[in-house]
């Protein structure tokens, strides 16, 4: 009953900072008004514009958001660890632990704190990449039963998202790197661009992976305690 409480309680912190980062991403997103008075377009922003102080109107609520919510990211991706067995728990553990705090930090270090918002942003997305690589290849190569096999295609989707938006190729005449891209697009942001679309993808393939592992521990335990109840029912008639 125990280990079935566990599992509740992880469902829970991933059902919950999802919806809290959503929260604070769309309440963002809707007050909006960028440097040039534009509103926020998810097809040609970055993520972390929702957060800019001093530009984005409710930038508190998507940094609210990402501290929230990356706490019980946090607690989910140590809760999903201590499903896993022997040492590999703790490999995903360090990985996981690495990708939920970073996270949380973006919100501690907004946007127009550039310096330390890229060094966590970064962090975030290569944690990201390695938490959603371990991840899916335990669930493909171990013996477990911890997760149907099926569970390999949204972690392979996050995995290779966060690739995408890594290894994006950027245009020649940009030497400086992600952050020279974002200060020249202020003043000249392309209608769609692929690259600001790929951060938000890998953003979303995570919180979805994060959303799709939770409703599956939450029904899972929900049905292992309804089946220990029976069990316990039959036994004491």
């Amino acid at each position: 009953m125990r280990k079935h409480r566990q599992r509740l309680a992880t469902a829970a912190a991933g059902i919950s900072g999802v919806v809290i980062i959503l929260l604070g991403v769309l309440i963002s997103a809707l007050a909006y008004e960028g440097r040039e008075g534009q509103a926020y377009r998810f097809w040609n922003h970055f993520v972390s514009e929702l957060g800019e102080v001093g530009v984005a109107r409710l930038a508190w609520a998507f940094n609210g958001g990402l501290i929230l919510g990356g706490v019980c990211i946090v607690i989910f991706m140590i809760g999903v660890a201590r499903l896993l067995p022997g040492w590999f728990r703790y490999v995903f553990a360090v990985a996981g632990l690495a990708t939920g705090i970073s996270g949380t930090m973006v919100g501690v270090f907004p946007m127009n704190q550039l310096r330390p918002h890229i060094q966590v942003a970064m962090q975030f997305f290569n944690m990201g990449l390695l938490s959603m690589t371990l991840f899916s290849l335990y669930v493909l190569l171990a013996r477990q039963r911890a997760f149907p096999r099926w569970f390999v295609i949204p972690g392979l989707l996050a995995m290779a998202s966060f690739a995408a938006f890594l290894y994006f190729p950027t245009p020649g005449d940009i030497s400086g790197g992600l952050s020279t891209t974002q200060a020249l697009i202020i003043t000249n942001r392309p209608d769609v661009w692929w690259l600001a679309i790929s951060e938000w993808a890998a953003v979303g393939a995570v919180l979805g992976w994060v959303l799709l592992v939770s409703m599956y521990l939450w029904q899972d335990a929900r049905c292992r305690m309804q089946d220990s109840g029976l069990t316990t029912t039959r036994l004491l008639d």
